[in-house]
C-alpha cells in the first residue's frame, strides 16, 4: 500500500530475494500487484498436498485477508478532499486571530492585559495539533511504520515454516495407510462418511430403514 516512489527500489529487492524471478517479474509488471500476489498465493494453496477441506479452510482464510485488503485501499484512495482540511484550517485561523477580543476582558486583571498572549498561544497550540492529527489520521499508511509490519510477518512466518513434528520431543503419530472414514452422526439419524484421501468408501454404513446412500464428492449421505 506504500507508493512507489517510496519504497520501490526495496520492494523489488525483497520480492527477487523471496520468490522465483518469474513469479517476482509478474507481480512487479501487473497492473494490481495485490491482486497478482493473492492469485499466486491461491495457486500454491491448491499445489499443497493436503485434503480439500483443509484447502478449503485455508482459502477461507485467504478471502477474510483479501477483505481487509480491499478495506484498507480504499483508506489509502479515499481521503477526506482538500476542501474540506482546507476549509477547517482557515475558520480555526480566523477564530484564533478573533480569540484575544474575547479574552481581552477576562485577563482585565492582569497587566495590560499581557496574560491572554500566553493563553491564546496555548490555546492555538492545542487546536492546530489536533487539526494536524486529524489530517494524518486520513491516511494512517504514510506514518505508520509499515516495511517494520510486514518484517515481523515475514520473520514469523519463515519460522513456523522451520518448524517440523517431533523437535519438541513430543510424539508423533501418523495415521495408517488405509483409508481413514469419520462417521458423523446427523439429526435425522443418517449418517456421513468422510475419508481424508478424497475416495468414496467401498462399503457406506447405513442405519436401519435408511434409503440408498447418496455420494456428493467424496462424502456419503444416507
Amino acid at each position: 500500500l506504500s507508493p512507489e516512489w517510496e519504497d520501490e527500489e526495496f520492494f523489488r529487492k525483497e520480492l527477487y530475494e523471496r520468490l522465483p524471478e518469474p513469479q517476482a517479474n509478474a507481480i512487479i509488471n501487473a497492473a494490481h500487484r495485490p491482486n497478482r500476489a493473492l492469485y499466486d498465493l491461491s495457486l500454491a494453496i491448491e499445489n499443497m498436498p493436503m485434503h480439500f477441506i483443509r484447502k478449503n479452510e485455508v482459502h477461507k482464510a485467504v478471502t477474510i485477508f483479501e477483505d481487509n485488503l480491499g478495506s484498507s485501499e480504499r483508506l489509502l484512495t479515499s481521503p477526506v478532499p482538500l476542501f474540506y482540511s482546507r476549509h477547517t484550517a482557515r475558520f480555526l485561523g480566523f477564530w484564533l486571530l478573533l480569540l484575544p477580543f474575547a479574552l481581552y476582558d477576562p485577563f482585565a486583571s492582569t497587566w495590560n492585559h499581557v496574560g491572554m498572549i500566553p493563553a491564546t498561544a496555548l490555546i492555538s497550540i492545542f487546536l492546530f495539533g489536533i487539526e494536524e492529527l486529524a489530517t494524518q489520521m486520513e491516511e494512517p499508511f504514510t506514518i505508520l511504520p509499515m516495511q517494520a509490519f510486514c518484517d515481523k510477518i515475514g520473520n514469523w512466518c519463515n519460522e513456523i515454516v522451520s518448524w517440523e513434528a517431533g523437535d519438541n520431543g513430543m510424539p508423533v503419530y501418523k495415521a495408517s495407510e488405509k483409508d481413514m472414514e469419520v462417521n458423523l452422526g446427523t439429526p435425522n439419524g443418517s449418517s456421513v462418511q468422510v475419508q481424508t484421501n478424497g475416495s468414496a468408501p467401498s462399503t457406506p454404513a447405513k442405519p436401519n430403514g435408511a434409503g440408498p446412500a447418496k455420494r456428493f464428492g467424496s462424502v456419503l449421505f444416507n
